[in-house]
């Protein structure tokens, strides 16, 4: 069964596991929450005003009743937000993705805030290790309390040891340390570990000393995770992480089978993105989240920009409680490519990276005021592999449904791939979106004129 399973017994004060069910899971929660609204109204002048005639919630079902935080809240009154003083924040995260525009959103947390975390990462990792392993590290980890050092930190307690490695700029140094010092996992974003796993080298790597590799902060493409099964013969375990949920929110289990949620520090909801509305199991809508142990900067009702759903059907590890399918993109990744039709990077990466000779790649949408749209790729691909990647690229283009039917009706042109003149895959950036320019590309623009 799933370590979570113990661990959210245990933070609810059912040690050993005895009697955890999923009422007394929403007990716990629903206490906590209350907790958790009365300390923001009270401490914090952001939510003081927004909740101010907000009582004790009878039930989770009246938490629809609040309004939604946003990105917007985080970039424009963070400090607002705050419902501590400022001497008790260990660590402020500025954070602007690729999908951000305008003010950064900055995050604040304090030092109990980063041991839950702590917490968490050794939980969920612990499928796999055991005191004595060493763990490859693939994440930022130069700065106290990054993602990379936060992780190490955690492990040592139990006494396995990370080699922080840092983002990955040379995928043979990094497979040939595999090959030479025995790790037992390896931890990275996922488009990072693509590179390496298909590096010529990392099928030199003895087939099952890996236990297992964690893939976090991006969407898991279907074939990295076939990859890492069939080169290195362990699996790929999906790990729901974002800076908002400080760093984790959810990680499968050995069944692989959606993720296992850390629900007593998290209410998670499931919304439709239109309407706000909470959708049943099944159902794909934007995950919400509300913090329940927070107190420097709680978080209620945020909405998180990531597509999933609900699994209600019990776990094949024997897990009855309910867990989140693998992500299925973002909201701000679904671009508008003409009419009702709308491309994600979700839907490319699962198109294109069963293309063996594949690394990364780049999107550009071209959306001039007048002319036509045109989408152009540029692709990082194994070397030796250039030409052949760049043409079967070209040819598997056309027939993914969405860009089909968009160049069909002429609303997009499809321009050829390009190859990159230097990698990209070692970027800080680790949320992957397809670029928007509102100027013509140059070779329409000649055409045009």
């Amino acid at each position: 069964m799933s370590p979570i399973e113990n661990w959210t017994a245990r933070q609810i004060g059912l040690p050993g596991g005895e009697n955890l069910s999923l009422q007394a899971l929403r007990a716990y929660q629903l206490d906590r929450l209350n907790a958790t609204l009365a300390h923001a109204v009270v401490n914090s002048p952001f939510y003081g005003h927004r909740l101010q005639s907000c009582g004790p919630l009878r039930k989770l079902e009246e938490l629809n009743r609040l309004p939604f935080t946003t990105a917007a809240h985080l970039s424009g009154q963070g400090l607002q937000m705050l419902a501590v003083s400022q001497s008790k924040i260990d660590r402020i995260v500025t954070l602007r993705s690729s999908g951000t525009t305008g003010q950064a959103k900055r995050l604040y947390f304090t030092r109990a805030d980063l041991r839950r975390t702590q917490d968490f990462f050794r939980c969920g990792m612990s499928q796999v290790l055991q005191p004595g392993s060493r763990v490859l590290v693939l994440l930022p980890g130069d700065l106290p309390d990054s993602q990379g050092r936060l992780l190490a930190e955690a492990l040592e307690t139990v006494d396995v040891e990370c080699e922080i490695y840092g983002l990955l700029n040379k995928p043979g140094h990094a497979a040939s340390l595999l090959v030479k010092e025995p790790f037992d996992c390896v931890v990275g974003i996922p488009t990072q570990v693509l590179a390496l796993v298909r590096h010529p080298m990392a099928a030199d790597v003895p087939r099952g000393r890996i236990g297992g590799v964690f893939l976090t902060s991006d969407y898991v493409p279907s074939a990295l995770v076939q990859d890492i099964s069939r080169i290195w013969g362990c699996p790929a375990f999906n790990h729901y992480g974002m800076t908002e949920l400080g760093l984790t929110g959810g990680v499968e289990c050995q069944a692989l089978s959606g993720y296992h949620l850390r629900e007593t520090d998290f209410y998670f909801e499931v919304i439709d993105p239109d309407s706000g509305k909470g959708l049943p199991a099944g159902e794909t809508g934007e995950v919400v989240v509300t913090s329940l142990q927070r107190t420097g900067m709680p978080l209620i009702r945020y909405r998180t920009g990531d597509l999933a759903r609900f699994i209600d059907t019990p776990c094949p590890c024997g897990s009855s409680l309910p867990r989140l399918s693998k992500l299925q993109g973002r909201l701000a990744g679904q671009i508008d490519i003409g009419g009702p039709l709308k491309l994600s990077m979700s839907d490319l990466d699962e198109a294109l990276f069963t293309i063996s000779g594949l690394l990364n790649y780049r999107v550009r949408l071209y959306t001039p005021a007048s002319g036509k749209k045109a989408l152009q790729l540029t692709l990082e691909t194994l070397p030796g592999r250039e030409g052949q990647t760049r043409d079967t690229i070209n040819r598997r283009l056309p027939a993914i449904p969405a860009l089909h039917e968009a160049a069909a009706t002429g609303a997009l042109v499809l321009l050829p791939a390009q190859l990159a003149e230097a990698p990209f895959s070692a970027s800080a950036r680790t949320k992957r979106m397809i670029e928007i320019s509102e100027k013509e590309h140059p070779c329409l623009e000649t055409a045009h004129h």
